[in-house]
């Protein structure tokens, strides 16, 4: 057996009991205070050199190599919990009412603590520094990575890592690699429209704020289909839309918000362009008025290629040619991740761990009130993310 899965079966049950201690208390964003204490302790615990704290309830660990100076790499993990309330029966279900780790955070802070601890006994076998950052609020705009970049703490970072589970009936623990777009970006679209409500006897003498967003609806589907490139994804959903008052009244006022989710910084661009100029154009015909914001989100996380060629020749060499696969798509959710990448212009790379799921359970989405994992997962994760690090710092 590989030496590093060896380290991190042996310690897989301390791994385990820490997940499940960070299950059964989840806290929302920016309010895990009970989870950012248990890091710090598990993180005095294995020795690390340095606890950082970037602001809010996020923490960092630093581990030094005793073998000289070198490359700082940076390991980021989640930790935050979702509004969510459990439907998974488990026995170490949250016994926070109506909050979840549906989205896998808990595996990864603990598989992350499993690399704290390798990382310590192993320090006189490397140069160079590896900072563990435990990133607060993912789930909740605008998220925690903007603040740990904007405190200056990963300033001297010179590549950066991240590894999120998935549900998965495929074969368990493996990893997923991709060059290029990994995950869209997600930007918030917001559009309110001022009519003139009338009576719906005599529409001439009104102006349908109605019938104008139900066009605008419409026209933003032609985005995808005639203004930006084919093979590019942009998804718009309008997920809220409200007017009007009664049957009889022609609505005088109608508000629609949504998200727009593109893989590349092009087509997020035009996108934004079109929306504007649809409604515009739509205001022009309707006589109406119509106020439009685009409020930017989360970037797309674009995986380095030089690292992920790097990684792969890693784990072909350690964990074995089985230990990961190439992923032929994109996934469609969106990381905050991505400013670690983009902020501070350094190389990252987002790998994916098929986690499976509980026993005699159904794979559930992420999200889902019924989501859970096969815990066997999280050694190939501690595995691999020890492995990925080690590789960067021989570079």
């Amino acid at each position: 057996m590989d030496t590093i899965l060896a380290k991190a079966e042996t310690l897989f049950e301390e791994i385990v009991e820490i997940r499940r201690e960070i299950h059964r208390h989840p806290e929302l964003g920016q309010e895990e205070t009970r989870t950012s204490a248990l890091i710090k302790e598990q993180l005095l615990k294995y020795g690390v050199d340095e606890i950082l704290a970037p602001g809010g309830t996020s923490v960092i660990g630093v581990v030094k190599g005793r073998r000289g100076a070198g490359s700082c790499i940076g390991i980021r993990c989640d930790m935050d919990a979702l509004p969510v309330l459990e439907a998974t029966g488990l026995p170490f279900s949250s016994e926070n009412n109506g909050v979840m780790h549906a989205c896998g955070h808990d595996l990864h802070t603990a598989m992350m603590l499993g690399n704290a601890k390798i990382l310590c006994d192993m320090r006189d076998e490397f140069a160079g520094t590896v900072k563990l950052i435990f990133e607060a609020s993912e789930e909740k705009q605008p998220g925690g990575a903007r603040a740990i970049i904007d405190s200056g703490t990963v300033n001297d970072v010179d590549v950066f890592l991240a590894m999120h589970v998935l549900p998965s009936e495929d074969a368990l623990g493996k990893i997923g690699l991709k060059k290029g777009s990994v995950t869209t970006s997600a930007d918030e679209v917001y559009i309110t429209i001022y009519g003139k409500s009338g009576h719906g006897s005599q529409p001439q003498e009104a102006k349908d704020a109605i019938l104008a967003a139900s066009q605008i609806n419409i026209l933003l589907q032609q985005i995808q289909a005639r203004n930006v490139n084919p093979l590019d994804t942009c998804i718009f959903s309008i997920n809220s839309f409200h007017g009007g008052v009664a049957t009889n009244i022609i609505a005088g006022e109608c508000k629609m918000a949504g998200a727009m989710r593109a893989y590349t910084e092009e087509t997020r661009r035009i996108a934004a362009e079109k929306i504007y100029d649809i409604c515009a154009g739509v205001e022009k015909v309707s006589g109406c008025t119509i106020d439009a914001k685009v409020i930017k989100g989360y970037d797309a996380c674009i995986n380095d290629d030089k690292i992920v060629d790097l990684l792969t020749a890693a784990f072909e060499g350690t964990l074995g040619p089985e230990s990961y696969y190439i992923m032929m798509e994109p996934l469609g959710f969106s990381e905050d991740y991505s400013f670690f990448g983009t902020i501070t212009e350094k190389p990252s790379v987002l790998m994916f761990l098929n986690a499976g799921h509980a026993l005699g359970m159904e794979v559930s989405t992420l999200h889902s009130p019924d989501c859970t994992f096969d815990e066997d997962a999280m050694k190939n994760g501690v595995a691999a993310m020890t492995h990925s690090v080690l590789a960067l710092l021989k570079k």
